[in-house]
């Protein structure tokens, strides 16, 4: 029997009321409005998953709780034996009481909440959604009442990418979050449309991130943050808080697609990145997946220099 070391995902639908620049999804158009997974694939997939030995589950979109048959999937998930849950939103519909007891009741596990910016000044205009942030922080207290753990998701862009301390000291100093995954965006998506004008380099956003970490370090919180989509050798000193950069460390983590086909994440990832020059002489080279192509092919390779030893 196949054992999953990772989640097994269920990207149910591209809707969304959010108009985030920096999406990985495609503009939404009326054919991907109508698109999602349908609850006999959802079914059919947490079935298989279970029966290959699964027990972690991720449900995102889109923004799920568009979806009101999320609460059937959560009680299935549940009756399945998942031992944790985790729906990824942006928190606008948890921002209603009555809402976040019924995901609670259905089987949520888990909450990871996107807000990208440590104010509704910042927020909302990202999302391009008025009251989202205060919708989120609404969710938040909900969630902690109903003694849900709750992680958040922070998308480095031009707009809020030097927002990022002030996020960590709002919510991990002061807010008590202890699970918060930074990201710097993947040129797909809107945000491959949208590059030009909310893309930032990785030279751009590294002072903020240390300035971050020195925050976290000072309070004692240094293990409250992660880091998606950096390489080892633009924050060697930080590279035991880094997902997804080696290739061998990764366990499969199948993902069932709106369109009802399933791929690994991580070969997915891997396809999108190569080695650089530099890599030749890196000391990671046999573990690391490169640089995502897409962002070599716009900024170049002087960034990513090799590193002469592991970074401990």
């Amino acid at each position: 029997m196949k054992t999953f070391d990772a989640v097994h995902e269920l990207f149910l639908n591209y809707a969304c009321p959010a108009k985030c620049s920096f999406c990985y999804n495609p503009p939404i158009t009326p054919e991907l409005l109508r698109r999602e997974l349908s609850f006999e694939q959802a079914a059919a997939s947490l079935f298989s998953a279970a029966k290959d030995g699964a027990d972690r589950l991720n449900l995102h979109g889109g923004e799920v709780t568009l979806r009101d048959d999320l609460p059937k999937i959560l009680r299935l998930a549940r009756k399945l034996g998942f031992k944790q849950i985790t729906v990824v939103t942006n928190g606008v519909r948890l921002g209603d009481a009555p809402y976040a007891r019924t995901l609670k009741a259905a089987g949520v596990t888990h909450v990871r909440l996107s807000i990208h910016a440590p104010d509704a000044a910042g927020h909302d205009p990202i999302l391009q959604i008025p009251g989202a942030f205060d919708r989120a922080l609404a969710a938040l207290g909900h969630l902690r009442k109903l003694k849900v753990p709750v992680g958040l998701n922070f998308v480095l862009h031009r707009a809020n990418f030097k927002l990022l301390p002030a996020f960590v000291e709002h919510f991990c100093v002061r807010e008590g979050i202890r699970d918060v995954i930074v990201y710097f965006p993947h040129l797909k998506g809107m945000m491959e449309i949208n590059a030009a004008e909310a893309g930032v380099s990785y030279s751009e956003v590294i002072p903020f991130v240390r300035k971050s970490f020195g925050l976290l370090n000072r309070a004692g919180l240094q293990d409250c943050l992660l880091l998606a989509n950096f390489t080892p050798c633009l924050l060697p000193e930080f590279i035991e808080r880094m997902l997804d950069w080696a290739g061998d460390a990764m366990a499969p983590q199948e993902q069932v697609h709106p369109e009802g086909f399933t791929e690994d994440i991580h070969e997915m990832k891997g396809d999108q990145r190569a080695p650089v020059a530099a890599c030749k002489e890196c000391s990671l080279r046999a573990s690391c997946l490169g640089v995502e192509i897409e962002y070599r092919k716009r900024r170049g390779e002087a960034e990513f220099k090799a590193l002469e030893s592991q970074a401990a």
